[in-house]
């Protein structure tokens, strides 16, 4: 971004939130301080000082990393005071998902007051992943301490892992009910090659529902969490450094909506459910078997595949894109699976969501496999399989009926996952 249109937006945030304030000038440097929780806890915390608005960031289940202090000193040259607080170093948990379970909400409220010197400056918030439901339980929580107050002017949400887990096979997931008790601006960004991409109309109707005015920023061509991934896609590496852009322009957006809020009511009492963690990494039993859905898709020689045609053999179906490094280093033992069973009546089908042709016979070419792999470059396939995480699979038994899923990737070779494979095979 040009030094000229940088100084516009900070004029922009400076109109809307700071009236009659002159020149903006970013203080150099960075104070480390902490936050003093209610339980004698102390959150350690980044301030990147700057004389304009704040950004109260959390992190996400990853934690901090060098990425988030990239950013927090663009947006510091920008005007913009940056808070990174680390509560996974506070309370000494290790950075994944469930540890959200343990970290108390009333950090958030504790941050906001904190930043704002009393009300005295606007904030915003920003978070992302599966922090997301702890997030807007802690907001919630900061509204009805502070009914009608208009500091907190708003919510950056970056792919917000808001469902409850991961749904049974063409079933619509479960979302916490904080979705609908949440009534701040929202501003939800939201990259393209992303599982939470397609529940995107979803999640903005729920926060709607419950009085939240929502805009929608789309990113094209990069992943969730690309602002701090060490291994970027071309398209990752040229939007890093205009991130901050990205964060400005909904500051920006969100300083227009009025901010004054009373926290919006709950039809129950439970507003976040525990946080989902990764299962075990064998496939995951299906009990009551059911019948698999259709699914219809030309390979990459144009040849319509129909699941159904392929009836008295076992077929791992897969869901995958070339940008999922998961995706991508499961592929070799997924090809020596189908080498050692292909006999026995196993087969694969890789199903590639939302690339084009040209883009999987590239990345086909750099990675050897000779499995079926199909197309579904508008992923159509997956109003019937839902497949909310990259990789996802399912293992359809020889009469149709779907036996076992996995989200996530595995060593499709090892001992554990092929005995369970030839159990199917035997049957």
């Amino acid at each position: 971004m040009t030094q000229h249109l940088w100084k516009h937006l900070r004029a922009i945030l400076l109109v809307m939130c700071f009236p009659g304030l002159g020149s903006l000038h970013a203080q150099p440097g960075v104070e480390e301080t902490a936050l003093e929780m209610d339980d004698g806890v102390d959150v350690p915390v980044s301030i990147f000082s700057a004389d304009g608005p704040v950004l109260v960031w959390l992190p996400s289940e990853h934690g901090l990393l060098p990425g988030h202090a990239f950013q927090a000193k663009q947006l510091q040259a920008a005007g913009i005071e940056v808070w990174l607080p680390d509560p996974f170093a506070g309370y000494f948990l290790p950075t994944a998902p469930s540890s959200f379970d343990r970290i108390p909400t009333r950090l958030v409220p504790g941050l906001i007051e904190m930043s704002s010197r009393g009300g005295e400056r606007p904030i915003f918030v920003f978070g992302n992943d599966r922090a997301a439901p702890w997030l807007l339980e802690g907001l919630r929580e900061w509204q009805i301490e502070h009914p009608g107050a208009e500091h907190l002017r708003g919510l950056l949400l970056m792919s917000p892992y808001l469902h409850t887990g991961l749904p049974d096979v063409g079933e619509m997931p479960e979302f916490h009910p904080i979705t609908q008790a949440t009534n701040l601006p929202v501003y939800l960004i939201q990259p393209v090659l992303s599982p939470q991409y397609p529940l995107l109309q979803e999640i903005r109707s729920l926060l709607e529902t419950g009085g939240s005015a929502v805009a929608l920023r789309i990113l094209p061509e990069v992943r969730d969490r690309f602002f701090f991934r060490p291994n970027t896609l071309e398209a990752e590496e040229s939007l890093k450094p205009d991130f901050a852009d990205e964060l400005i322009r909904g500051m920006r957006t969100l300083a227009r909506v009025p901010a004054a809020r009373v926290a919006a009511p709950l039809t129950t009492e439970q507003v976040r459910l525990a946080t989902p963690t990764r299962q075990e990494r064998l496939l995951e039993p299906l009990y009551t078997r059911p019948e698999a859905p259709p699914l219809r898709l030309p390979d990459l020689e144009g040849e319509l595949r129909d699941l159904t045609d392929y009836r008295g053999e076992v077929v791992l179906i897969n869901f995958w894109a070339s940008w999922c490094p998961p995706c991508v280093r499961e592929m070799p033992s997924m090809q020596q699976l189908e080498d050692q069973l292909r006999d026995q009546g196993f087969r694969i089908l890789a199903v590639n969501l939302g690339e084009s042709e040209a883009t999987i016979r590239a990345f086909l070419e750099r990675v050897a496999t000779d499995f079926t792999v199909l197309l579904d470059p508008q992923r159509i396939s997956l109003e019937d399989w839902r497949a909310l995480a990259y990789p996802s699979s399912y293992v359809v038994d020889r009469e149709g009926r779907l036996s076992h899923s996995l989200y996530g990737a595995i060593e499709w070779h090892e001992a554990g996952v092929v005995a369970q494979i030839q159990e199917l095979l035997d049957e």
